[in-house]
């Protein structure tokens, strides 16, 4: 058996609702409706058979500066080196100087990938009570020269 090509489509929010999110990722909908607001800025979602298995996106903060995010579910696993090759050219081909994304502390699956992406992390201590549920989140950066 081999795995299913993934195919990258533009974002709706109906994707990330349809998703079975990683449980390091679950959220409330009120607490995603805070994470995220309605601003999804310049957001894919990677299907596989039809189905949702990634979403994200840069929302701009200022010029040259945007904040990356991601939502991925739990059969994205199978999927992961596309989905990683994906998004890094998404980075590569941006208009961003600065990309910045938060990792919840203790998610090392996410820490992981945070550097396969090129990000470093600037927040050698936590950001104190930074995610939406009120956990602690470390900051990575992806700085083009």
């Amino acid at each position: 058996l081999g795995r299913a090509m993934i195919q990258i489509v533009p974002f709706e929010p109906e994707h990330a609702d349809a998703m079975d999110v990683q449980i390091a990722q679950r959220m409330t909908p009120e607490e995603r409706q805070q994470a995220m607001g309605e601003s999804f800025g310049d957001a894919w979602t990677a299907m596989a058979d039809g189905e949702p298995v990634a979403c994200a996106g840069l929302v701009p903060v200022w010029f040259g500066r945007a904040y990356a995010w991601a939502l991925l579910s739990e059969r994205a696993g199978a999927h992961m080196v596309a989905i990683t090759r994906a998004v890094r050219r998404a980075l590569d081909m941006g208009e961003f100087r600065r990309v910045e994304m938060a990792v919840r502390a203790g998610f090392a699956e996410g820490e992981r990938w945070a550097r396969l992406l090129g990000f470093v992390l600037e927040t050698p201590d936590p950001m104190r009570a930074y995610m939406p549920d009120g956990s602690d989140a470390y900051l990575y950066s992806r700085v083009r020269g």
